[in-house]
């Protein structure tokens, strides 16, 4: 689509600009192409939030870019580009969004989500880096203004957790502010009043510089359009999105759903020869998922977690979900108890997470012993489900059986009570895939 075409849409009307605004957004993000047009492999996705600072001026959604370091979005006391002129003008989105992705140092382009952003209202996008895009910029138009705009421009990405940056309003320079409705875009009256097409008769050919706000002329007024500091709030975050995938690999061992966690190397969420934590031991002991899961979920070394699988999984069976990291997480643990033994449970402990996307990792749980009750191997002792009688078994701690020992390898079913060897298992006991798929 030529610019000329993208620019007469907005002489009809502002339904068409949110129409476009989000085609555009959606074409960013779906297919998020690399805007040099090179075959660079992206880097890091993050999610950008933009906060709407303004007590009474609407904006249009946010158009976000991650590029090179020698990249700037628009330049103060220089001439603004065509597509920093149409957005701050017009509520040109797409002319924008087409001029960054036709320029070889911008990694990635992307809309936000859901429509203009009214004062105290947030809007997101996920943009990926390129290998060497390490900054971004976002702009969104102020639409009670003739040519204003608000802008966080080449801030640098974050190399962990999050950033937060504080976007100033500035004047485009290339519109005489009038503060007429006539002259705005239409919805800024309320009436339809409005072009919403550039004005030859009122073209300054000025220089970007910083917005001096609402004054008492025109229609406008600082009461009821007017701004004061920052316009807007912008939030950085590294997200990376994992498909998880278990297996039960026994041939006569049932596993509860698994609990999955996302951490740096300083964390484990239990580890060989230590003290099993409550968390791991009521798993282990008593299936206890939401234990293990609700300690995961309040430990600040970890970035993320969730549970994989919504039922005890029979040998053989499968269970997928999705986890959404932020931050710089780069290993992961994972538990889930064996359910026909007293405190045996398949764990993996601080493996490494795929770091590019597309790539995927297969892993092996072994069988662990949470060194916390002795292994009597009686149907009385275990799980209610594991004889196949809901009524068999305590499902609950017995003391008289604490043996207070420490995290080890599980010795294996010794058949030398109700189990057997149908219950025993040999190597591995769940499979693991990890995909990084965001």
């Amino acid at each position: 689509m030529n610019e000329q075409t993208l620019t007469s849409r907005w002489r009809r009307t502002w339904i068409l600009l949110l129409t476009a605004a989000l085609v555009a957004s959606m074409a960013a993000f779906i297919a998020p192409a690399n805007a040099s047009g090179s075959d660079d492999e992206y880097e890091e996705t993050y999610r950008v939030t933009v906060q709407n600072l303004t007590e009474n001026q609407t904006l249009t959604p946010a158009v976000v870019a991650t590029h090179e370091d020698d990249f700037r979005l628009f330049k103060r006391n220089r001439t603004a580009s065509n597509g920093i002129q149409q957005l701050a003008e017009n509520g040109g989105v797409p002319v924008l969004v087409a001029e960054l992705m036709d320029d070889d140092d911008v990694a990635d382009v992307g809309v936000t989500s859901g429509g203009p952003i009214g004062p105290g209202e947030t809007a997101s996008v996920l943009v990926r880096t390129g290998d060497d895009a390490d900054r971004i910029s976002v702009a969104a138009m102020l639409i009670c203004t003739n040519d204003g705009f608000a802008s966080v421009n080449s801030t640098k990405i974050p190399r962990s957790g999050e950033s937060t940056r504080y976007g100033q309003a500035y004047d485009a320079g290339t519109e005489i502010n009038t503060q007429e409705f006539v002259d705005l875009v239409p919805p800024c009256s309320g009436t339809g009043v409005g072009t919403g097409t550039s004005n030859p008769a009122l073209a300054e050919n000025g220089t970007v510089k910083r917005h001096r706000g609402i004054t008492e002329s025109g229609d406008l007024s600082p009461a009821t359009h007017g701004w004061h500091g920052p316009a807007i709030k912008v939030t950085i975050e590294r997200v990376a999105t994992y498909e998880i995938t278990i297996t039960n690999l026994t041939t006569g061992q049932p596993i509860t759903p698994a609990v999955f966690a996302a951490h740096n190397g300083r964390h484990d969420l239990f580890r060989k020869g230590a003290v099993a934590s409550n968390g791991i031991q009521q798993l282990a002991e008593n299936g206890g998922v939401p234990v293990l899961a609700a300690e995961a979920a309040a430990n600040t070394n970890i970035s993320a977690s969730t549970v994989v699988g919504s039922a005890p999984l029979a040998p053989g069976a499968s269970a997928s979900t999705t986890l959404e990291v932020i931050g710089r997480a780069n290993r992961f643990s994972l538990a889930s108890m064996l359910v026909c033994t007293n405190d045996g449970f398949g764990g993996i402990d601080g493996k490494r997470l795929p770091r590019e996307i597309g790539e995927a990792e297969h892993f092996s749980a072994r069988a662990y012993d949470a060194g916390t009750e002795i292994n009597t191997e009686s149907f009385d002792d275990l799980v209610p489900p594991c004889d196949g009688d809901s009524g068999t078994g305590t499902g609950m701690s017995n003391p008289a059986l604490a043996e207070n020992g420490r995290i080890h390898r599980h010795a294996g079913i010794q058949g030398g009570a109700d189990l057997t060897g149908a219950h025993a298992w040999s190597g591995p006991v769940v499979g693991v895939t990890i995909e990084r798929i965001g």
